[in-house]
């Protein structure tokens, strides 16, 4: 397959790793962990499926995007590229920051320290870097994934010329044969047991060391993988062993986890590190394998949520936020109240799609490329 063509699994992938991300957050209104809002209605059972999902949902969106990254540099130049990827990513982060996001902030601050003023009140003091509540503001939330990988796309593109040949031959050799499976594990395995366990995932682009080791490492990894037809071919026959290997390895992970064997301190927390790593490249290396043998060709319909993901992402979280604050002083069931929460995310996200696609000076911050520009009209000929 050509560089500038088409990869259908890929994007079944970015797809399928984006609507999952809706669940994951509608998921974190319910699991007991810390987040911007919370259900009455705690589910500690939901802490497992979540925990299997977590090492490795991430870094396969990093890699797929590196992957895209690629792709886009055999049609354009480094200038090109840094100026495409400059206006499609931080036109919406900006955008996200000052309008779509804010009401997340604003229900926190609700929830969490009784915060009474309006929405219209708290938003002008948001626009205004009021840091008076103890928290970052502005700020991306869940957004910040955009904010990281325009970052690594400047960096490559001014590294491009030096960078990419000598990422083709070491990466290439690094990820030749059996360290296709094994480097990568290694490596993230390597940044959680000494940084991760340091300094934790901060999401906050200027102060996030391990964050940056592995997202960014993902990211040039897909980079070194777009052009590598060895290496898809490799991950499309090891599929169903490196499935197995994820499932056993999740297995011996959730049953450690009980021990409490992640949080220790010296080397078992470091061992469990490796260890949840290991599983989660498998996993990714599974997923590849099995999109690159089954997702042959695109359709009307991938083509659509392949555009559309991204106004979904945009959204969806502030969807879950508001709807999940306004419905808990009615105290409804469980899951009455987590299927308006998702029936109203779907809409909300269809909705922005809509009016994204019909609104052109739209159609950039919330996540569309821009309309192709008109030819202008060829002067007539003199008569």
């Amino acid at each position: 397959m050509s560089a500038s063509s088409r990869r259908p699994d890929l994007d079944a992938l970015r797809v399928g790793a984006f609507l999952l991300l809706i669940l994951y957050h509608l998921g974190m209104f319910y699991v007991p962990w810390g987040w911007h809002v919370k259900s009455e209605h705690i589910t500690p059972a939901l802490e497992t499926p979540m925990s299997l999902l977590n090492p490795w949902r991430l870094t396969l969106l990093f890699v797929i995007s590196g992957a895209a990254t690629r792709f886009m540099m055999a049609k354009l130049s480094a200038g090109q590229l840094a100026g495409q990827r400059s206006h499609r990513l931080l036109l919406p982060l900006v955008f996200g920051m000052l309008l779509v996001v804010a009401p997340q902030s604003w229900v926190e601050l609700v929830e969490k320290q009784g915060y009474a003023g309006s929405f219209l009140d708290f938003w002008l003091r948001y626009l205004a870097f009021d840091q008076s509540f103890g928290i970052i503001l502005p700020t991306y939330n869940h957004l910040w994934f955009v904010a990281y990988l325009w970052v690594y796309t400047m960096a490559l593109a001014a590294a491009a010329p030096r960078l990419l040949p000598a990422l083709d031959r070491w990466g290439g050799r690094l990820l030749a044969g059996p360290g296709l499976f094994v480097a990568p594990a290694l490596a993230f395995g390597v940044y959680l047991a000494t940084a991760g366990r340091a300094w934790g995932e901060t999401h906050i682009v200027f102060a996030d060391a391990y964050g940056h080791l592995q997202y960014g490492t993902a990211f040039l990894i897909g980079v070194v993988l777009a052009h590598s037809d060895a290496a898809w071919e490799r991950l499309t026959a090891a599929r169903h062993r490196t499935l197995a290997a994820a499932v056993l390895l999740a297995l011996i992970g959730l049953f450690l986890a009980d021990t409490g064997i992640e949080d220790a301190a010296g080397w078992p927390g470091a061992v469990f590190a490796f260890l949840r790593e290991a599983y989660a490249w498998m996993a990714i290396c599974a997923l590849f394998g099995y999109a690159r043998r089954h997702v042959r060709r695109g359709s009307p319909l991938l083509t659509t949520l392949n555009e559309a993901v991204f106004p979904f992402y945009i959204v969806h979280q502030t969807a879950i936020v508001l709807t999940g604050h306004l419905l808990k002083p009615l105290a409804l069931p469980a899951m009455t109240e987590a299927g308006i929460i998702l029936a109203v995310t779907v809409a909300a996200c269809l909705s922005t799609y809509a009016l994204a696609r019909s609104t052109p000076v739209l159609r950039t911050p919330l996540g569309l490329k821009p309309l192709p520009r008109r030819l202008a009209p060829a002067p007539l000929p003199a008569a």
